[in-house]
């Protein structure tokens, strides 16, 4: 029988014979991820945006954001707003309402690793234009261009490189009102012909969350899964760290088992292990653009 025809009709039974040989089917060791990159500043109409890579898997990011009055009780405290979509094209995956749960999750992982990690500082005061009046409400929209597995990683990294890449145009109260300097829309001022600048505050970023998820197969952990991969494993955990070690999160979306406390040690291990790569892609970004 040919071999693809052999995959397609007993995919574990092929796949088992895969692991066997010590690799996965695209060539990569157990405890590889795939190959990372990231660009940042790819949307000219956002305050901050970038665009990220994991394997085949691919996420672009983009950041507004309006001036609103703050919440009483915390006068001083901005709002971080996440949202996660697909693209039609996003993922092969036919069955109804999987693409969806798969968002879900992308969605709050990627929302509860930016909270978690307070990222713009606690309680979001930076954001604050004036206290009691005016704040800024910052939005991050990730869409997932394509999804070959570990979506969330990617939604992760592209969100954080667009926080970093983010400018917020100078906002002035006046009578009341509040003016933002160059329309607010980050725009950009030319100062000769080989460089644009753009005016305004870049946002203090204080740490760098990276998420690895890991795919559990029988006996095998598959670090960075593809999507074929996610659809036979039993179960995926996804594990938030920024660069202090601190865990932010650690998630498991649904799944065929439980993940033992043995496992999700291992999980943690390996996102601690392949953190200082991660978040250097994300760094890398900021630096080029």
């Amino acid at each position: 029988m040919d071999a693809r025809a052999y995959e397609r009709l007993y995919p574990r039974e092929a796949y088992e014979k895969t692991l066997a040989s010590g690799a996965r089917g695209d060539g990569r060791p157990l405890g590889r991820p795939r190959a990372k990159s990231c660009a940042c500043g790819t949307a000219s109409n956002a305050l901050g945006s970038a665009l990220a890579k994991h394997g085949e898997t691919t996420a672009c990011a983009g950041v507004t954001g309006t001036v609103v009055a703050p919440d009483a009780e915390t006068p001083e405290s901005g709002f971080l707003d996440v949202r996660v979509e697909y693209a039609p094209q996003a993922s092969a995956e036919g069955r109804p309402g999987r693409a969806h749960s798969k968002r879900d999750a992308a969605a709050a992982t990627t929302a509860a690793a930016l909270r978690n990690s307070d990222i713009l500082g606690e309680g979001l005061r930076d954001l604050c234009v004036e206290r009691g009046a005016f704040v800024w409400r910052l939005r991050v929209d990730v869409i997932v261009l394509n999804d070959d597995g570990a979506a969330a990683d990617v939604a992760v990294t592209a969100a954080v490189a667009a926080l970093r890449d983010c400018v917020l145009p100078e906002a002035v109260v006046e009578r009341g009102n509040v003016v933002l300097g160059d329309e607010g829309e980050g725009a950009k001022t030319s100062t000769n012909e080989d460089e644009d600048v753009r005016k305004g505050t870049p946002l203090n970023v204080r740490n760098t969350p990276v998420c690895l998820t890991t795919a559990l197969y029988g006996e095998h952990l598959l670090i960075d899964p593809t999507h074929k991969e996610e659809a036979l494993s039993e179960c995926e955990v996804s594990v938030v760290l920024t660069e202090d070690g601190m865990i932010r999160g650690v998630f498991k979306p649904g799944g065929e088992v439980e993940a033992t406390e043995d496992t999700l040690m291992k999980c943690i291990a390996a996102a601690k292990l392949h953190y200082e790569t991660s978040a250097k892609v994300i760094h890398d970004a900021v630096s080029e653009e």
